[in-house]
């Protein structure tokens, strides 16, 4: 697939990375010179500075053969019109543009094919607040996926003493829950990785990443870390970000508290006048303001969530609510360093905005046979959906049981999803489980330099066309 990418920034370097591969041709603009020159050296790829809205840079960039382009610039103007040239002159099939100005979503008939004529819109803030939506949904976790349309759940929790598994083997997962549909994915102690047998005994402190369907997920993690709850939920200097959080969470059905600080009385003032719900209240809090944080109660919070653009004034924040009493703390966190750094401090969760954005972005890219694509352990393993094509005589997965089929040393089989929608069958991962044509496979990978591997053992032979 020949893919064009507008924009070298956070984003459009995680794309490019993402889809880098011997199946792939990717072409970067951008009018950095130095993001080129890094994306040159780091990939196999072409880069191109310019205007990413210009006719003849597309042109040059390839735009005249690409299958893809994907729009990420800063500019949602430039992102749109590079949308209208792709369609227009260049008669790219595939449209995805980033579009921060969340005011455009009650217009969509501008950004479609009577308007900018874009075939899919990445909305930023809304993927955010999604992700962090889910987080809370499920209080304990410290990451959650979703995967085969919301049929699969990924989690991950750190377990927790006089948990019901814990100082168990794995096995007995399925003594306390029969019926339940579950895969361990990996247990990890002490920053060290454990071989996910029968017989591993989780201990308390444990991070362990479970696969199951999701009408079990909510079970699976009592048994790790139970009685955790998020009823009272304090929004830290979100903005916009904070009332798309809010919405997502839908306080009046689910019977949530919802506190929304934030310092800028016009912001604050603007929050109010949109919720004027008993379940949703605004206060105008100054940055990191112990007394009026501590009279407003974000001491007695479920969790607290940092939502400012600024790493530093989120970690600060975080850190004075835990020590006021909150109980559980997520943090946004864009540079990945400081995510690093606050590991094993009182902070429970972080999110980097990027890595949310790509993943709602990947979930519109049929690259290959991936569905979904998304990192795992802070970026050093990743899950795949990918789908089965072909028969046994053209493909060498299908018609084959996971026993038979030659996946490289570590990638592992979580579930399989077959058929679609109403009929579709969650089938977790057995060595003697067939393999059909048009099965969403969930694989977990332990190195992303794998996935080539993983592409060309998917890759169906030409006969099948």
């Amino acid at each position: 697939m020949k893919i064009l990418i507008l924009g070298a920034g956070r984003v459009g370097r995680s794309v490019a990375e993402n889809l880098v591969s011997d199946a792939n041709e990717i072409s970067v603009i951008d009018n950095d010179p130095e993001r080129i020159r890094t994306l040159q050296d780091r990939f196999d790829l072409m880069g191109l500075v310019g205007n990413a809205s210009s006719p003849s840079v597309l042109s040059s960039a390839g735009a005249m053969d690409a299958d893809l382009l994907i729009a990420v610039t800063a500019s949602d103007e430039t992102n749109l019109v590079a949308c209208t040239l792709a369609s227009q002159l260049f008669n790219i099939p595939m449209r995805i543009a980033r579009v921060r100005n969340s005011e455009l979503r009650h217009y969509p008939r501008i950004l479609g094919e009577e308007g900018f004529r874009a075939t899919s819109i990445i909305w930023p803030e809304q993927a955010v607040a999604n992700h962090l939506a889910k987080l809370i949904m499920f209080p304990a976790a410290q990451q959650v996926l979703s995967f085969a349309e919301g049929l699969l759940t990924l989690f991950t929790v750190r377990a927790s003493a006089g948990a019901s598994m814990v100082g168990r083997s794995l096995r007995e997962i399925f003594i306390q829950l029969p019926d339940a549909q579950v895969r361990f994915v990996s247990v990890y102690r002490r920053n060290h990785r454990l071989d996910c047998r029968s017989d591993t005994v989780i201990e308390a402190g444990d991070e362990v990443t479970v696969l199951t369907a999701s009408k079990d997920a909510d079970d699976v993690i009592q048994t790790l870390r139970p009685n955790e709850k998020a009823e009272t939920i304090v929004l830290l200097n979100g903005g916009n970000l904070s009332a798309l959080v809010a919405t997502a969470l839908e306080p009046q059905r689910y019977n949530r508290r919802i506190k929304i600080f934030e310092y800028r009385e016009e912001i604050a003032n603007e929050l109010s006048k949109r919720f004027n719900s008993n379940r949703v209240s605004v206060s105008q809090v100054r940055n990191n303001d112990n007394v009026a944080m501590a009279q407003e109660g974000a001491g007695q919070a479920d969790v607290v969530l940092a939502l400012s653009k600024n790493d530093e004034t989120n970690i600060m924040s975080a850190l004075l609510a835990k020590r006021l009493g909150a109980k559980r703390a997520i943090v946004l966190l864009e540079k990945q360093v400081y995510s690093n750094l606050v590991q094993g401090t009182d902070i429970d969760v972080t999110v980097s905005p990027t890595q949310a954005s790509l993943g709602e972005l990947l979930r519109h890219i049929r690259y290959g046979d991936v569905v979904n694509a998304q990192e795992l352990y802070r970026g050093s393993a990743e899950a795949l959906e990918i789908v089965a094509h072909g028969s046994r005589k053209s493909s060498k997965i299908v018609g084959r049981t996971l026993r038979e089929i030659d996946f490289p040393q570590g990638v592992s089989v979580g579930a399989i999803v077959r058929g679609e929608g109403l009929d579709a069958m969650v089938l977790m991962a057995e060595p003697d489980l067939l393999v059909m044509a048009e099965d969403h496979l969930i694989l977990f990978i332990p190195n992303k330099k794998i996935i080539p591997r993983i592409e060309q053992l998917f890759a169906v032979d030409v006969g099948f066309f």
